[in-house]
């Protein structure tokens, strides 16, 4: 959108992490903790890919197959799964999740790459390992730690744990990339060819793991380290493309354009749906916050669960495919435009 607003994507979730960091921390999650830093941004982002999908009558005609397919089959997996072992499904959509989120960084990354103009092969696979490398080195390491794991909190169990002797051999690799990393920018610097918001968007990935997972010592701070670097800038993101996509078309009538004509109405059914989404997960399965409306058996728990999980797994799979620069997305190239103009009425 322009350097202010791009930086305060990355700005806000690290002040936002920074004030919980210097803050006195509850022993416990309270409700308006999570309403903040998991509803209000994680469900909601999960939900936003709705505009960019099931909200475009073009998409659902060029692509019925991507939007409808993945529905039956993630729910029949999720069920069986669930219903083999609760553990196991949280486990296994632990580590889904923290590859979309990584996936997701990278995706910035290759944003700004192709916003900045020609890059070498050299350094779209230096991006890449480096990327990759800020995720997985505090995710591998956190496999050492006697903490377990507890990515959503529901029982997950590392699938196989690490031997801490191997610590330092891991820290070395993550020096060695950065090095590298650095040594290569350096060199664009001194060819005046430095990226600045690709770097923005790299250091803020290496810190959102390092604080999230290796330094977090409470709830807390993973979640705004990590949920908020998610959230936020995935929510901008698609409204400005949201927004360009319907500007192209300003014949264009129905509820998504109007609703992606400002921030606030962009926002608001997402957190609608969020939290009517959260409130039956909250009455039907968890109960932390509020009282259980109903008592499931072990079948029917694994049913509404995969049921509710839904939107979070279609998300993962839809985030897949409506983010590729290979023509699969024309309206891709218009996040390369400049600011849209008069939005329909």
């Amino acid at each position: 959108m322009s350097p202010a607003v791009d930086l305060a994507a990355l700005a806000l979730p690290a002040a936002a992490t920074v004030a919980v960091l210097l803050a006195p921390r509850p022993d416990e999650l309270s409700l308006l903790h999570f309403l903040w830093l998991v509803v209000a941004f994680d469900v909601a982002h999960v939900w936003a890919t709705v505009y960019l999908t099931y909200g475009d009558a073009e998409v659902r005609r060029r692509r019925p197959l991507l939007l409808v397919l993945p529905i039956p089959l993630v729910w029949v997996a999720a069920f069986r799964l669930h219903e083999h072992s609760p553990s196991l499904y949280w486990t296994v959509l632990a580590y889904v999740a923290i590859h979309h989120f990584a996936s997701q960084q990278y995706g910035f990354v290759a944003l700004y790459r192709a916003l900045g103009g020609a890059a070498t092969a050299l350094d779209r696979s230096l991006d890449k390992v480096t990327l990759w490398t800020g995720a997985l080195v505090p995710v591998i390491a956190w496999h050492a730690s006697p903490a377990g794991f507890d990515w959503f909190g529901h029982g997950e169990a590392f699938l196989a744990p690490l031997d801490p002797a191997l610590l330092p051999d891991l820290y070395a690799v993550y020096g060695a990339v950065a090095l590298a990393y650095l040594g290569r920018q350096v060199w664009h610097a001194t060819q005046g060819s430095f990226n600045l918001p690709k770097n923005a968007w790299m250091l803020a990935s290496w810190v959102s793991w390092a604080v999230g997972l290796a330094w977090a010592d409470h709830p807390l701070v993973a979640l705004a380290a990590i949920n908020l670097m998610h959230g936020l800038p995935f929510l901008g993101l698609v409204w400005v493309r949201a927004r360009r996509r319907w500007a192209a078309e300003p014949e264009a009538r129905g509820v998504v354009p109007w609703l992606v004509r400002n921030p606030w109405s962009f926002v608001a059914p997402l957190l609608a749906v969020a939290l009517l989404e959260e409130g039956l997960w909250e009455g039907l399965v968890w109960g932390h916050y509020v009282a259980l409306w109903t008592e499931l058996s072990p079948t029917e728990t694994s049913l509404v669960v995969a049921v509710l999980a839904l939107p979070q797994t279609v998300h993962y799979v839809l985030d897949g495919w409506i983010w590729k620069m290979d023509g699969s997305n024309p309206d891709l190239k218009l996040l390369f435009a400049g600011p849209p103009g008069p939005q329909p009425a």
